[in-house]
């Protein structure tokens, strides 16, 4: 089984990535000036399409180095820093109007874990700042039956052990927030099989 960081900078940094972020939902609580920072940006995609929107304060931290790299390739023009460590980015409090956490939560299996990346984004939103997360709920397609562990963990056929989650276990790590909308959608995969995530705005109150 592969660690998560080492497959991002390996298998994972070739990848395309296609999950959407519903603009239409996010704009209310932003302006063209609003500080957004993303966590795991991976290669920027996302940090580009809200510039293509006419977003300008932008800047994505990631933990894979080869990811950071590729992105700074691609989009040269973005702010993409590599981080040392998992939850934990070098910014002051309140740094930051928005952040999106986008499909990450899947690739840290251990619920600790998971709760002290949402704290870290607590600590770097400012006061009714807002969290974007979107990520994988367990899915009851035939694929899944018989993988999933009770917690909802299996491993990928790439040998990556990731983490599906229940719409209550999401609105639970963010008890701290004021959830302002949540909904699930069909999806699938980076390696196109199917999927079911949840996207979710939640207020830092």
């Amino acid at each position: 089984m592969l660690l998560a960081q080492d497959y991002w900078n390996t298998i994972g940094v070739k990848k395309e990535f296609e999950d959407p972020i519903y603009l239409d939902k996010l704009s209310p609580f932003l302006t063209k000036h609003s500080r957004i920072l993303e966590y795991g940006c991976g290669y920027g995609r996302l940090l580009n399409y809200f510039q293509s929107e006419g977003y300008k304060n932008l800047v994505g931290y990631d933990y894979a180095s080869g990811m950071i790299e590729r992105g700074r390739n691609t989009y040269p023009d973005l702010e993409l820093h590599a981080i040392k460590e998992s939850g934990k980015v070098p910014c002051p409090d309140q740094s930051a109007d928005l952040i999106v956490l986008s499909t990450i939560l899947c690739c840290i299996i251990e619920k600790e874990e998971q709760n002290r990346v949402v704290k870290e984004m607590y600590r770097l939103l400012q006061d009714g700042g807002v969290l974007y997360l979107s990520d994988f709920s367990i899915c009851d397609h035939p694929r899944y039956q018989g993988k999933y562990s009770e917690e909802g963990i299996y491993t990928t056929s790439e040998g990556l052990a990731v983490r599906h989650h229940t719409t209550e276990w999401i609105t639970d790590l963010l008890s701290a927030f004021e959830i302002q909308w949540i909904e699930q959608f069909d999806f699938k995969t980076m390696n196109q099989n199917p999927a079911r995530t949840i996207h979710c705005i939640a207020r830092k109150a």
